[in-house]
């Protein structure tokens, strides 16, 4: 069995590399390649889905009801683990088949998250840029050490248990906070802690939940308030975990360091960006040869699965 039309959403500036079209062509009579400049482009149109019952997107996006509509399109899989920007009840109110992409970047988004509290605690970015610039001297540099300190996570399910792990090689003592206990991980030594507990006893904090209704503002302002004075906020995930403006003002005054992943707004980096205590990333946490491997295989499996009528990684 094969698809009639797959389309593939993909990203111009990177596209996915002919090994894996060639590998999805077995699975489909046709495929069709719509590309974007970046994410939340919005160019996949209506039109452009017209008779496709497959759509692979890599890119997170926005997109036009009729798409989903139309009736001909039977399965979607993302190629990534947020799925927050579908509907997911008029997916289901269509009959259509969601699937992911679960865990293939687990170790890349952890390992990234642990370099940055590792950058910001002994300002490792700033003294490389300080010597390139032609500059020499120490003094303005002093760090301190992870060995004892504490970790807060927010979220303990794959990425954030692994940071705990990598981080209790360093000796941090880990708290986390979690809709439901993991008592695999207390028995390893990692202690759950009330969200306000959390905030007011870590010397880092690490956000590791999924966007939902549930999750947005998590740490609004109050919450935001609760953090020690110097504690660091880590966000590799979604930034509307977070109160920005609350973050910002925090940073302004010097209260608290912060390192954000993936914040889309370009208003938004640019305010952030005139402060030293605030570290940005472009949403690259993903980007490492083997999590890309990962990230094609089970797309690739995902597929076969759902036209071997037993579908996996199934959001609905």
């Amino acid at each position: 069995m094969k698809f009639n039309k797959i389309i593939l959403y993909d990203l111009k500036s990177k596209p996915l590399e002919d090994e894996f079209i060639n590998k999805l062509k077995e699975y489909a009579v046709r495929v069709e390649i719509i590309f974007a400049e970046k994410e939340y482009a919005q160019s996949l149109k209506p039109e452009d889905a017209k008779g496709a019952d497959a759509i692979i997107t890599r890119l997170l996006d926005f997109y036009a009801d009729k798409i989903f509509t139309r009736g001909t399109l039977k399965f979607i899989t993302t190629m990534h683990t947020d799925f927050s920007n579908f509907k997911l009840a008029l997916l289901r109110q269509n009959g259509i088949t969601l699937s992911n992409v679960p865990g293939y970047s687990t170790e890349a988004v952890a390992e990234l998250t642990v370099s940055a509290l590792l950058n910001i605690s002994r300002r490792t970015h700033d003294a490389m840029n300080f010597v390139k610039q032609g500059n020499w001297g120490f003094e303005k540099f002093m760090g301190w050490e992870l060995k004892g300190k504490t970790l807060g996570i927010i979220g303990l399910g794959k990425i954030g248990g692994r940071v705990a792990e990598i981080c209790q090689c360093f000796g941090m003592n880990i708290v986390y906070f979690s809709k439901v206990r993991k008592s695999d991980s207390e028995q390893k030594g990692i202690k759950f802690a009330e969200l306000d507990v959390l905030l007011r006893e870590s010397d880092a904090i690490s956000l590791h939940c999924s966007l939902n209704n549930e999750t947005e503002q998590i740490l609004n302002k109050a919450r935001l308030q609760l953090m020690k004075p110097g504690a660091v906020l880590l966000d590799p995930g979604r930034s509307e975990l977070v109160d920005l403006e609350a973050v910002f003002e925090l940073c302004k005054e010097k209260k608290i360091y912060a390192w954000f992943e993936a914040i889309e707004d370009k208003n938004i980096r640019d305010k952030f960006g005139v402060l030293d205590n605030v570290y940005l990333t472009p949403h690259f946490g993903w980007m490492t040869e083997e999590a890309q491997w990962r990230l094609r295989e089970i797309t690739l499996s995902n597929i076969k699965a759902y036209l071997d009528d037993s579908p996996v990684n199934r959001i609905i």
